[in-house]
C-alpha cells in the first residue's frame, strides 16, 4: 500500500504495482496491504488499484514462483500450496485454482509455511497469513478472484476503487490523475531490465500457448465474476 498526498494505491500481486510504487512519491505503509487495513489517517483519500487479464496473470504468477524459487524459495502463495514442488504450468494452476486434491496432510504442510502475522516491511512476500490460506480454501472461487476480493473489498463491496487495467496502464492512470503519465516498465519475467537480475526461464509474452481447453474452462468458471466485471476475454 502506497500512501501519497493525493491517493492510496493498493498493490494486487503481479499487476504492475512495482512500476507504480516506483513512479510516485509517498509512504509505503505495508507491502500488499489490503483495503480493509488502510490506516485511519489515510481513509479520506481516493483509492486506486490495478487489475490484469486472468489468463495472463496466472502465467505470470507461475513464472514468478518458478524463477525466484531458486535459490531463495520465494515465499508466495503458489509455492506454499505446491509445497515448493515443481509441476508444469497447467498442473500448477489446476492445483492452485481447485485445491480439492489436497489431503488433510497436504493442507497442514502448506499451512505451516504461512506466517501467523503480517510483515509489512518485507517486499519478498505477498503477505498472506495462515488465516488467509484457510479463507481461500473455504472460498470455492479462483485464486485471482479471492485475492482481488481480499485486496479491494470494504466489508462486502468492491466499489469505491478506481481500477486501472495493466493492459492500458498509462491510459487508465492518466485518466485517474487527470494528466498524462509514463512509468518504468519492469518486466521481471523477460530476463531483461529485471529488478531481480537474470531469470531462470523467461515466459512467452503471449499467454495463449500455455493453456488447454480444460484449464480455460476452469478459470472461466472459477473467476467468472472477476472476468465479467472487467470484461476480460480469452483473446
Amino acid at each position: 500500500m502506497l500512501a501519497t498526498n493525493k491517493f492510496i494505491f493498493l498493490h494486487l500481486f503481479r499487476t504492475g504495482g512495482t512500476s507504480i510504487n516506483n513512479s510516485f512519491k509517498g509512504k509505503m505503509v505495508g507491502y500488499h496491504r489490503p483495503r480493509s487495513l488502510i490506516p485511519k489517517e489515510y481513509a479520506h483519500l481516493p483509492i486506486v488499484g490495478n487489475v490484469r487479464n486472468p489468463f495472463d496473470w496466472y502465467v505470470d504468477i507461475y513464472y514468478h514462483a518458478l524463477n525466484f524459487n531458486y535459490p531463495m524459495k520465494t515465499p508466495t502463495f503458489l509455492n506454499f500450496i505446491l509445497d515448493f514442488k515443481s509441476y508444469s504450468f497447467k498442473e500448477s494452476i489446476k492445483r492452485l485454482i481447485d485445491p480439492s486434491w489436497m489431503s488433510s496432510k497436504d493442507k497442514e504442510k502448506s499451512l505451516s509455511y504461512f506466517p501467523v502475522s503480517y510483515n509489512w516491511e518485507s517486499t519478498l512476500t505477498d503477505n498472506l497469513r495462515k488465516t488467509e490460506f484457510q479463507s481461500y480454501l473455504n472460498s470455492k472461487i479462483g485464486y485471482l478472484s479471492w485475492l482481488f476480493n481480499y485486496m479491494y473489498k470494504d466489508k462486502e463491496s468492491i466499489e469505491g476503487v478506481t481500477y486501472c487495467r495493466l493492459e492500458h496502464l498509462e491510459k487508465d492512470w492518466s485518466s485517474f490523475l487527470g494528466r498524462n503519465i509514463s512509468y518504468p516498465k519492469l518486466n521481471t519475467m523477460s530476463g531483461v531490465n529485471s529488478i531481480f537480475g537474470p531469470v531462470k526461464e523467461p515466459r512467452q509474452k503471449n499467454y495463449m500457448g500455455y493453456y488447454d481447453d480444460s484449464l480455460i474452462k476452469l478459470i472461466v468458471d472459477k473467476d467468472k465474476d472477476y472476468i465479467k466485471k472487467f470484461n476480460y476475454k480469452w483473446i
